[in-house]
């Protein structure tokens, strides 16, 4: 019987790490984006990183504002181009 409380006990952590992870990214698209596809942690995605992602890349352009060839988590955050922020408005 104790061996069977902790089976199922491991099995609800692992089943709240998911839920908060899957709550994690509906919740800031940018992030997401950023942790799913900065392969060298650099806390920026360039053209060569955003290429695993067709949305992002195809308006990687418009969505960078300084022009420098790179994106930055407050870059993805404001624009309504990046993929996740559909929902924003022009005020936000």
């Amino acid at each position: 019987m104790k061996r069977l409380e902790k089976v199922f006990l491991a099995l609800c952590a692992v089943a709240a790490v998911q839920a908060i992870s899957v709550a994690d990214a509906h919740a800031n698209p940018a992030r997401s984006l950023l942790q799913q596809l900065d392969t060298n942690k650099d806390g920026l995605i360039s053209l060569k990183e955003a290429v695993r992602h067709t949305g992002l890349l195809r308006n990687f352009g418009l969505i960078d504002d300084n022009e420098d060839g790179k994106l930055s988590e407050s870059e993805l955050a404001k624009s309504k181009l990046t993929p996740g922020n559909e929902k924003l408005t022009a005020s936000e």
